[in-house]
């Protein structure tokens, strides 16, 4: 018997094959140039990126080297005295001795792939729910915005930036473009067109999450990480 999961994803790729036709007619008549940029343009994207993340009330740290980067997440782990950390496989995380931090540290790495559904699930999200702190690696940062562009896949859980209430992102200053059409040119220049043939989601990141919805008082991290740490090396 198929569970409720595999239903509801047989609908789908059903009402696809059906419409398939009409869909991609519709979305050939749409144009395929990038939006308008915002903001007046910058010379200095890091700075930029770092001014409007600032502005979002998210903390950049801008780093000469990986080293300079190792010593910034250090004094963030010692800061909120973490013991584990949700993240990516340290291959995909690519900065070389992240791993011997943590072994200095005496933090433990926890894996942020679950099972989709059942007990095994539930097992595995109480475990991860403990983390004060996750960590990944991004794909672009967007200076105009200050956002990050996540995608996931295989050693790239995307519990590890979304579950612990303080986030670090792991970007290199080679990884920014100026605004959102650059950055979606710029990974399906990377993947191919067909974006999610293999991958299952893509977030784009802006500050920490916020909500005003009760009485119109805004607070930060109900729906997701209430801090957020860029380590940009340049």
């Amino acid at each position: 018997m198929r569970t409720s999961r595999e239903r509801i994803l047989a609908n789908i790729r059903a009402g696809l094959d059906t419409n398939r036709a009409e869909l991609a007619a519709i979305a050939a008549q749409t144009p395929q140039t990038p939006p308008p940029f915002v903001l007046p343009p910058r010379a200095d994207l890091a700075a930029q990126f770092a001014d409007e993340l600032a502005l979002l009330e998210g903390y950049p740290h801008r780093c000469a080297d990986d080293e300079e980067a190792l010593e910034a997440i250090r004094e963030i782990l010692l800061a909120h005295q973490a013991s584990t950390v949700i993240t990516w496989d340290v291959d995909q995380l690519g900065l070389p001795g992240f791993d011997t931090l943590l072994a200095e540290t005496g933090v433990s790495a926890l894996d942020s792939r679950v099972a989709y559904s059942g007990a095994e699930r539930a097992d595995r999200l109480q475990t991860l729910e403990p983390a004060p702190i996750c960590i990944s690696g991004a794909n672009i940062g967007i200076a105009e915005s200050g956002s990050l562009v996540v995608l996931s896949g295989p050693g790239r859980g995307r519990l590890a930036s979304l579950l612990a209430p303080v986030y670090i992102a792991v970007l290199r200053a080679p990884q920014l473009v100026r605004g959102l059409g650059e950055a979606l040119t710029a990974i399906q220049a990377q993947y191919g067109a067909d974006v999610f043939r293999d991958r299952s989601n893509l977030t784009l990141i802006t500050g920490p999450s916020r909500t005003a919805d009760i009485e119109l008082t805004l607070t930060l991290g109900v729906h997701g990480p209430r801090e957020v740490h860029v380590v940009l090396i340049d």
